[in-house]
This record gives structure tokens, C-alpha cells and sequence, in this order.
């Protein structure tokens, strides 16, 4: 691309450049041609005096020779300025250059004025110098009854000095014409170089933008391609590992087992724990690359969120003997509007870097509390190492995080997006003698109160369709304790032909089965079988293009697994809150 860029600006500057020439002489050839008008217009204009001036000399020569008014003085001074102006002009119109080349004669009007017959420069000096002898003469012309000036002279000389005017003008226009032609041929070159750059600079240029353009976009199909790929790996990823996950969750939390084991149990769930998050952190980064990413906000308890957040951390403090202290003020005990999951994810990624950093036999203190009606301060402190400088914002210090983070280093990414969602701030702070103290701020929209607390249905008779026998066990065993009977189909093709002989109040779908996958199954039960019975697909596949395909196929919700029967229950609800009637 930057080769691209350079080439076309070369290009483009060129182009400029010739254009820009053209213009320049056009302008000045114009600037010229305006100066030589201006200056031809001058001598034509004194050309054409000389012919009044030879007048008025004749005129006022005769009035001093034959009036006898009493104003020869005024007719001598007039004849005098007219003399004086005649031959100045004849003057300028003689002038040469420092070579002695006349300026303003060319070789007609050079004749005109210096050769036979016309011999127009000694006529003019004849007539002068009459005029300056009648001046200079003291006696009285009129006596003699004779004048120096004779109509048959003066008409010759105005005829001479008329054709001086015309070749002049003649000369004028000559030049105009050469001008005009000079203007046409810069014109038609101009043409010619605009069509030479169109052919040679432009043409090639388009070409050159196409071809990278077309590069380009076949690079992007790639990338597309391949970050489409990434992002099916990634769920498929995600439903490989959920579905194990889904059965190691259940049979740990089914365990009876007996007081000194429950240590075991907790490091059991901790781990499960932190595979799931891990997960979580991949998918939010994939949505996060791909502009994906955003908040879904929900109906929550703040202090539950907060237990399940912050309590499997036991285990690992109490392995790494780090006195673990939780202090929640009864204030966070409320109904708030928000994305719960992010905000334990936010909660989890900050104790776990305190667990990582506070060395053994350390402190770690967790605090949080409600100012107010919507201010939620939630606080990390430990004794670890602390940082190596006092920043206040360690979230713009990437080479910081880089070091200090590890796991997926993706952790701070994910909490820096996700407070910067809530309208939240985070700030890092060293303490004294050692240790760092984290400061979230966030603020809620408290959840209206509700006059009753939505229930479950007391009976339902459901359908599980699940290709995993110990998936669909363990989904069976938390329907069994809330006391709802349910059947089982292992695809979607044995689903379909059971909804049609028997009535059920849900549907619990899984979406990748062999045979017929969830997809097409819940499309022949709301397209083909028209059944409006709720549909909960139960699925590992986090694909956010699957997701938006089952709910345009008639899906109600979803849940990921691994499930629990905590998230059964609510989803359970929310979905028959929608379909009761008012």
C-alpha cells in the first residue's frame, strides 16, 4: 500500500506539474499580449495626433499671419505648444534601441518615413521647420499675402502621416494574429498533454489502484476466511471442552463425601472453576477483535454475584496459607441492573492477580460496599511485590500488564472493556510498606421491586434432547429436583417424532447431535408441527452466528454449560415469566 501511495503521488505531482506549466505560459503569453496592445494603442494614439497637430500648426500659423485682431501674442503661443507637441511625437515615433534599431517602424513605415517617394521624416521636418521660422520671424506674412503652410502641402502631409497610421494599425494587428495563433497552439498542447497524461500517467494510475484494490480485497476475503475459521474453532473449541466440563461439574458437586475431604472437593470445583473462565476470556476476546462484544444486561442480586465470584478463592489462599478476608456491607445486598457474568468476571480476574502476586503466608482483603443509591465501590488489597513505579493508571502501561499478567494475557483486556461498558473506573495504587490496592467504581440502576417473586411452574413434563448419555443424565437429575418428569431423545430426528405423538411443557434442545442436529429440529417443530412449546437450547456452542440462527428458527433462550441448577432454575423462569399471561 505504501508503494501504491508513493507511486501515485509521483504521478499525480508530474501531472501537476506540466499542468501547471501550461497555465503559467498561457498567462503570461496573455500578460504579453495585453502589455504589446497597450503599447501599440499608445503609438497608434500618437500617430494619430501628429495628424491634428500638422492642423493646428497650419491653423494658428495662418491666424498669425493674416489676423489682425490683436492676438498674435495668444496665436504665437498656441502655434508654439502645438509645434513643441508635433515634434515631440515625431520623436517618439523615431525612437531606436541601444543597437539603433527603431522600436516602433518596421520595414513598410520605415520606408514610408525615409524613402522615396514619400519620404514622410523630411516632409515632417520641412513642416517644422517652417513653423519655427514663422516663429522666430518678426515680420508680418500678412503684408505679403503669402503663407508658408499651402492646402496643397498639408494635404499631402496628411495623407502621409493617415497611411503612417495605417501601417500602424496594420502592424497592430499583425502582432495580435501571431499572438492568437500562439494562443491556439499552447491551447491545443495543453489538449495533447492532458490526453498524453490520461493515456501514460492516469490510465496507468487507475489500473495500478484497481490491481491493489483487487489485492487487497482478496487479502481481506482471506483474512475474513481465516478469522471466520478462527472464531469456529474457537466455539468449537469452547463445546469440546464444555461438555466434559459439563459432567466433571456435576458428578464433583454430586459428591457426598466427608468433612476432611470437602478441601478436596472446593480444590475440585476451583479448578472446573477456572477452566470455565478461561473459556469465557477467549470468547470475549474473539467478540472484542471481531466488534462483536457487548454488554447483556440483566436482572441481579449484586451480593450473590459477588460470593460467586470472589468465594472460590478460598481454596487457593488457603493452599498458599494467604489470610483471605471478605468483608461485604449488607448494602450490596440488593437487585441491580447488570451484566452479572462480566462483573464477576471483572471481580475473579482482580482476586485471582492478588492470589498470583501475594506471597505465601500474605494477606489479601476484599471489600465491597454501596454509597448511595447507584455508587458500588468494590476493593483488592494484598502484600505482594506491588509495582515498580507509583502509576495510578497501570491500565495504559500495556509493557506493565505484559509483565505482570499472566494466563492468557488476556485478563486485564477483558476488565479494562468491561468497566469502560459499565461507565466505570479502576484505578491501581502502591501501598505502604508493600502491596497493591485496586479501586473499582461502578454505578447501578437499581432493579424496580417486584410486588410478588416470580416462581416456577409447580409441574412440568419436559423433553431433553441430548446426544451425550451423562449430559442428558445430569440434566435429568436437576429436573428431578425441582420435580418435574421428563423424557429423553439422543437426536434431533427422534425428537421431532416424539413432540408429534406426546405433549410437552419444554423443550431443552442441544444443537450439535448426530442425525439431526437442534437446528433443523427446532425448525420442523415450529415451521412443519406449528407447536408453540418454549424451547431452551443447552448448548457448549458459543458461535454468536448460531445463536442468532436458533433464535430466527423460534428458540425461547439459551444456556451454555456447563449448567448448574442455579442457572436451570432461572432460566426457567424468566422464559415462563414472558409466556404467563397478564
Amino acid at each position: 500500500m505504501l508503494d501504491l501511495v508513493v507511486d501515485i503521488r509521483k504521478r499525480y505531482r508530474w501531472g501537476l506539474l506540466a499542468i501547471a506549466i501550461l497555465i503559467s505560459v498561457s498567462v503570461s503569453l496573455m500578460q504579453y499580449l495585453l502589455y504589446i496592445q497597450k503599447g501599440d494603442a499608445q503609438v497608434i494614439n500618437i500617430a494619430g495626433k501628429q495628424r491634428m497637430l500638422s492642423q493646428k500648426i497650419a491653423l494658428y500659423g495662418n491666424a498669425l499671419i493674416f489676423e489682425q485682431s490683436g492676438q498674435t501674442q495668444q496665436h504665437r503661443m498656441l502655434l508654439q505648444h502645438a509645434v513643441e507637441q508635433f515634434v515631440a511625437g515625431h520623436q517618439f515615433l523615431l525612437q531606436k534601441d541601444s543597437s539603433g534599431q527603431f522600436l516602433y517602424l518596421n520595414d513598410a513605415l520605415k520606408a514610408h518615413y525615409f524613402s522615396s517617394p514619400t519620404q514622410l521624416d523630411l516632409h515632417v521636418k520641412q513642416y517644422i521647420s517652417k513653423a519655427q521660422q514663422l516663429l522666430n520671424s518678426r515680420s508680418n506674412y500678412g503684408t505679403q499675402g503669402r503663407s508658408p503652410f499651402s492646402s496643397e502641402h498639408l494635404e499631402k502631409l496628411l495623407m502621409d502621416l493617415d497611411k503612417a497610421v495605417y501601417l500602424l494599425e496594420q502592424s497592430a494587428v499583425t502582432k495580435v494574429k501571431v499572438i492568437s495563433i500562439l494562443e491556439i497552439a499552447f491551447w491545443v498542447i495543453a489538449i495533447g498533454l492532458l490526453i498524453v497524461e490520461l493515456i501514460f500517467i492516469f490510465k496507468p494510475m487507475e489500473k495500478l489502484i484497481a490491481k491493489t484494490i483487487k489485492q487487497y480485497q482478496q487479502q481481506k476475503e482471506v483474512v475474513e476466511r481465516v478469522s471466520h475459521n478462527k472464531e469456529r474453532f474457537i466455539a468449537r473449541a469452547s463445546h469440546e471442552f464444555r461438555t466434559p466440563l459439563q459432567g466433571l461439574t456435576a458428578s464433583i458437586g454430586a459428591l457426598d463425601i466427608n468433612d476432611n475431604q470437602q478441601l478436596t472437593k472446593k480444590q475440585a470445583l476451583y479448578c472446573v472453576n477456572r477452566l470455565v473462565s478461561m473459556l469465557d476470556e477467549l470468547l470475549d476476546l474473539q467478540k472484542l477483535t471481531t466488534g462483536e462484544w457487548q454488554l447483556n444486561l440483566a436482572q441481579g442480586n449484586l451480593l450473590t454475584s459477588l460470593q460467586q465470584a470472589v468465594t472460590p478463592f478460598e481454596y487457593a489462599c488457603n493452599d498458599k496459607k494467604i489470610t483471605f478476608t471478605i468483608n461485604f456491607a449488607e448494602s450490596v445486598n440488593k437487585e441491580v441492573i447488570s451484566d452479572h457474568g462480566r462483573l464477576q468476571q471483572v471481580f475473579a480476574e482482580l482476586v485471582n492477580n492478588a492470589v498470583k502476586f501475594t506471597p505465601t503466608q500474605g494477606r489479601i482483603a476484599v471489600t465491597a460496599s454501596c454509597q448511595g443509591e447507584k455508587g458500588f465501590i468494590f476493593e483488592v488489597q494484598d502484600n505482594g511485590k506491588g509495582f515498580d513505579h507509583s502509576s495510578s493508571d497501570f491500565l495504559n502501561d500495556e509493557q506493565d500488564a505484559e509483565q505482570n499478567f499472566q494466563g492468557l494475557k488476556t485478563g486485564l483486556l477483558r476488565v479494562k472493556q468491561i468497566i469502560k461498558a459499565l461507565e466505570g473506573d479502576i484505578q491501581f495504587f502502591n501501598v505502604q510498606p508493600h502491596g497493591v490496592k485496586v479501586v473499582v467504581k461502578l454505578a447501578f440502576k437499581q432493579a424496580p421491586k417486584e410486588a410478588t417473586k416470580a416462581l416456577l411452574p409447580s409441574s412440568l413434563h419436559c423433553l431433553i434432547v441430548e446426544d451425550n448419555t451423562l449430559n442428558a443424565t445430569i440434566l435429568g437429575r436437576i429436573l428431578s429436583q425441582f420435580n418435574y418428569t421428563y423424557d429423553i431423545a439422543p437426536n434431533g430426528l427422534i425428537a421431532t417424532d416424539m413432540t408429534e405423538t406426546k405433549p410437552y411443557d419444554v423443550i431443552f434442545m442441544d444443537l450439535n447431535m448426530p442425525v439431526m442436529d437442534g437446528f433443523q429440529a427446532i425448525d420442523i417443530i415450529r415451521n412443519e408441527q406449528c407447536q408453540l412449546t418454549p424451547i431452551l437450547a443447552v448448548t457448549a456452542n458459543t458461535s454468536s452466528e448460531d445463536l442468532q440462527r436458533i433464535y430466527a428458527l423460534g428458540a425461547n433462550l439459551h444456556l451454555y454449560k456447563p449448567i448448574t441448577a442455579e442457572t436451570v432454575e432461572k432460566a426457567l423462569t424468566i422464559m415462563f415469566a414472558e409466556n404467563r399471561p397478564e
